[in-house]
């Protein structure tokens, strides 16, 4: 009697992310950094290939990894065959082992380097920020480059976790990451700029590249440095530089020119089907004048018409709650530590300090003196009771805001300085690159969510830093399928894919919608004795179909890769 077997694999995104991997020859890449030796049974490379595979679709724990291998299709990742009854997480935590022990400064070069080239990645201008991650264990220890989880300023606003500092280039030829290094959790931004430089450098192989950062970068150190070795650098001043506050003083009492550089469609409103004449647009000005630092750099002064209504309307929630908690004060005067005038002045000097309203209240103390008959004596009053008069200052608080002061802030507001060392770049220039920034905020976006960077499940620091880097790797794939999908849809003048859910339209598909619209699609095979096998796949709809041609791919190509 024949038994029949029914064994059903899922191919799920992994063919698209397969596609990117052999683009970049990456497997062969590890093998040749951590080659096998003839005692393994699977080699390290390959494990290591697995994990890259699965945090890219979306990062399970090392100890789920040996379930995931036994439910994917092989061949959507360009296998005959995968060992799962020898793989477990020890076998993958020995594989980061063998990564951290490798030259990954070497690694990162080379990968990056093949991706510049097979996928002609511009390297003209490059972005750079930073995010914090997490761990809620406790992981101790060092490694040799003295990654270690500290206590800083989180951005997770959890200033109770330890945690890492990443941080990370991207081009501004579609966001692909070109560099990453992880650090200590208690280092500032402000120290590492001259660092991913010198190292975004060596990948181009010059110094003839910009580079936009956040304020962080604008120390005279590392503004010089990068300028004396024939660097440019495009960033936002801090708001706390002298130049800063002369020209908001001098802006405050006086009109100063300015002229339109550009207008375009709130990002809100410019996929939703309004022409374009109706729509609501962001208006940006560029004020007349040569302004410089004291260092002789040239600074861009902005005027934006959204962001005069965000200035407006958080100065305005500012001094509401200055005001709430002004009244809340007023009710505790002349109660417990609260009767003395010292105390309630620091009080309200607080206020005003924490919602930073100093400039825009007029308040006034205002003093009492009542007096009250106090009986000396114990017991119920009577004919020969003793008493005096106490006389007491009684405090109240008046306020109101300073309306000649909010007049003069109200012609700060929406302004906001670039900072170039290039003379050559025009206000427009300037301010098109910098705008570029929140594309780096995305990548930081798909890093915590959809490749799920935290927690950090480990219990050796040498493996978070390993993870780290493949990390690093899953978002640049990610990336190389998105730039190479949107890059083909221009070509082919098509402005949409209908890849969300209900076939709505994704304008600029992102890789993990692309990758969830691949979500559940698989092979069944009947085995029929030892040697007889059908094989049955899931039917691919025209919206996958069409996605796939954006890579330049078939049908045939998503099941066989």
């Amino acid at each position: 009697m024949i038994i029949k077997k029914l064994q059903r694999f899922e191919s799920n995104g992994l063919p698209l992310v397969y596609w990117a991997v052999k683009k970049l020859k990456l497997e062969s890449i590890l093998e040749k950094y951590i080659p096998s030796h003839g005692s393994e049974k699977i080699p390290a490379a390959k494990s290591l290939m697995l994990i890259l595979y699965n945090l890219t679709l979306g990062r399970l724990p090392l100890y789920e990894l040996e379930e995931w291998c036994s439910k994917i299709n092989p061949k959507s990742i360009g296998e005959t065959n995968i060992p799962t009854e020898i793989l477990n997480d020890d076998r993958f935590g020995r594989s980061l082992d063998k990564l951290y022990d490798t030259d990954r400064s070497s690694l990162l070069t080379e990968i990056v380097s093949c991706a510049v080239q097979r996928f002609d990645i511009d390297l003209d201008v490059i972005h750079n920020d930073s995010t914090t991650a997490k761990a809620h264990g406790d992981i101790a220890g060092q490694t040799k480059d003295g990654l270690e989880f500290k206590h800083g300023k989180s951005k997770d606003h959890r200033a109770d976790l330890k945690q890492l500092l990443f941080c990370l280039s991207i081009t501004a030829d579609g966001g692909v990451p070109v560099h990453y290094k992880a650090y200590p959790g208690n280092t500032t931004d402000d120290k590492t700029h001259i660092e991913t430089w010198k190292i975004i450098k060596g990948i181009k192989g010059s110094s003839d590249f910009l580079y936009v950062a956040d304020c962080k970068v604008c120390t005279q150190e590392q503004l010089g440095y990068i300028v004396d070795h024939g660097g440019k650098v495009i960033t936002i001043m801090p708001s706390t530089w002298k130049e800063v506050t002369r020209f908001k003083n001098e802006l405050r009492v006086k009109n100063i020119a300015k002229e339109k550089i550009l207008e375009k469609v709130i990002p809100a409103h410019r996929f939703t089907g309004i022409p374009e004449d109706k729509a609501k647009h962001e208006r940006f000005y560029a004020f007349s004048g040569d302004y410089r630092t004291d260092d002789g750099y040239k600074i861009h002064w902005i005027y934006s018409s959204e962001k005069k209504k965000r200035d407006l309307k958080q100065r305005e929630d500012f001094l509401k709650k200055t005001e709430q908690m002004l009244s809340v004060l007023n009710s505790k005067l002349n109660i417990r530590k609260y009767k003395v005038k010292d105390i309630i002045e620091e009080a309200v000097d607080q206020i005003l300090k924490k919602n930073k309203t100093e400039q825009f209240f007029d308040i006034k103390i205002s003093s009492k003196n009542i007096t009250t008959e106090v009986q000396l004596n114990k017991g119920r009053p009577g004919p020969n009771t003793s008493k005096k008069n106490i006389t007491k200052a009684h405090y109240s608080l008046t306020w109101s805001r300073n309306i000649n002061a909010l007049k003069k802030e109200k012609n700060v507001d929406g302004i906001f300085p670039l900072l170039s060392t290039d003379d050559t770049y025009t206000p427009l220039a300037a301010l098109e690159h910098y705008k570029y920034q929140p594309r780096l905020e995305k990548r930081f976006t798909q890093l915590k969510s959809f490749h799920k960077i935290m927690p950090i499940l480990f219990k050796k620091i040498e493996r978070v830093e390993a993870i780290m880097f493949l990390f690093f790797i899953g978002m640049m794939i990610q990336a190389i399928i998105e730039r190479e999908v949107r890059n083909n849809m221009e070509k082919a003048n098509i402005n949409h894919l209908n890849i969300y859910p209900e076939e709505r339209e994704a304008f600029r598909p992102t890789t993990p919608i692309m990758l969830e619209l691949f979500e559940g699609i698989s092979t069944s095979f009947i085995i029929d004795g030892e040697t007889n096998t059908e094989e049955f796949r899931d039917e691919l709809s025209k919206n996958q179909v069409q996605l796939l041609s954006m890579l330049g791919q078939e049908i045939s190509d998503y099941w066989e890769p």
